[in-house]
């Protein structure tokens, strides 16, 4: 797709993010949507540029995707590693490259901050996102992702 724009992200964008967000989060089922926690947590990424970061994708001026990641040490690799936290382009506009020009910035980024590696989980439902990031390069791990809140670990633990 021609005049696609990747640029930063910047505050005033916090509240489409949001939204985004929230389509991601209803493909995404082990997530609560809960929009207080995802404006916190983008505005987080603000704070540290280094460490986080958010790119927009537009379209005729219209915010029509976007992408955060963090930098994380990895001890498997001897050092940093881009950790993409979040991309979602609106339907649409899926298809059309702007993704591949969303993960092509992250990656430039994260170099830039010293990475070697690039990792994710995306949810075994959202097909299409497993799709892209093979298709990418990006490679099924055996590994499987846990979480949990700490209070209720420390629960458990004590």
């Amino acid at each position: 797709m021609k005049n696609i724009r990747i640029r930063k992200g910047e505050p005033g964008d916090i509240q489409t993010m949001v939204t985004f967000l929230h389509h991601l989060f209803e493909l995404e089922k082990d997530f609560a949507i809960d929009a207080d926690k995802n404006r916190v947590g983008l505005q987080l990424l603000f704070v540290d540029q280094h460490a986080g970061t958010i790119y927009i994708a537009e379209a005729a001026g219209k915010v029509v995707g976007m992408v955060t990641a963090q930098i994380v040490v990895s001890t498997s690799s001897g050092g940093y590693s881009i950790l993409l936290e979040d991309m979602y382009v609106a339907s649409g506009f899926r298809r059309k490259g702007i993704g591949t020009k969303l993960l092509e910035q992250v990656i430039v980024w994260g170099s830039g901050q010293g990475a070697h590696r690039i990792q994710l989980v995306a949810d075994v439902t959202n097909i299409g996102a497993l799709m892209f990031y093979r298709q990418a390069g990006l490679v099924t791990s055996r590994m499987t992702a846990l979480y949990g809140k700490l209070d209720a670990i420390n629960k458990k633990l004590t």
